[in-house]
């Protein structure tokens, strides 16, 4: 993996105007806002979490889903620009600039989550120690892996013009079903079917496993690896048929 690739499209990402908006600073002040319509008033869910810890939680996967998701997809507008053709003339590899992709899609993810976890920190009801917030924050952040392959796969397949269309669709669906936008503890029974089989759902399962005692991981790690699997084995189908 070239290291000065790498940190091209670090830089890169970093002077978009939009990721700083909708990746860093915007699950930051969705979480603001839904903390003071549903959690300041010490409510728990069932299972003892705090509403405003789960809401924490739940923009943190926003940004750790929304971030890997637009940087893997851009590979479709790399394609399409002529971009791809002048990495070529270099020595970066296309394995290399796929992993590259990859580790981008991790970094960009990053930031979202560490705001919104200080803001989360000063934020009345979250009550975690040092132990339950390392192991929260490094689980949401691991958690962005099967989305940094989705966004390779979009960028795999998509054209240019449809990689908006089709990275909006993926964000509403993962959202919308995978319980960033509806809580799971409130959804209906036949929603809370839906949300039980995107990654989304289990990430958070994943994620508040320090707090919620009894929670299942070893399903979480199943269901999660099995969309890793099928999304790397669809990346790697499309990356030999040459499409970078």
């Amino acid at each position: 993996m070239n290291v000065r690739f790498l940190g091209l499209e670090v830089r890169r990402a970093v002077r978009n105007g939009r990721y700083l908006i909708f990746t860093v600073a915007l699950p930051s002040v969705m979480f603001l806002l839904f903390v003071n319509l549903y959690g300041g008033k010490g409510q728990t869910f069932p299972n003892g979490l705090s509403v405003v810890t789960s809401l924490m939680m739940n923009m943190a996967l926003f940004g750790v889903m929304s971030g890997p998701l637009a940087t893997g997809a851009r590979i479709a507008v790399e394609r399409a620009s002529g971009w791809q053709r002048q990495l070529r003339l270099t020595p970066l590899t296309p394995l290399g600039y796929v992993l590259g992709k990859g580790l981008l899609g991790l970094l960009v993810a990053l930031p979202g989550i560490l705001l919104v976890s200080v803001i989360g920190a000063t934020v009345e009801g979250v009550e975690l120690s040092a132990g339950q917030w390392f192991a929260v924050l490094g689980t949401l952040w691991l958690a962005a892996i099967p989305f940094v392959l989705l966004g390779i796969v979009i960028g795999l397949i998509a054209t240019a013009d449809g990689m908006q269309a089709i990275t909006g669709a993926a964000s509403l669906l993962f959202g919308l079903l995978g319980g960033i936008w509806i809580p799971a503890e409130a959804a209906p029974g036949w929603l809370r079917g839906l949300m039980e089989v995107l990654p989304t759902y289990w990430a958070k399962e994943l994620a508040q496993a320090p707090l919620v005692p009894g929670t299942d991981v070893g399903h979480a790690l199943l269901v999660l690896g099995v969309w890793v699997l099928a999304l790397g084995l669809v990346a790697a189908r499309r990356f030999r048929a040459g499409r970078v």
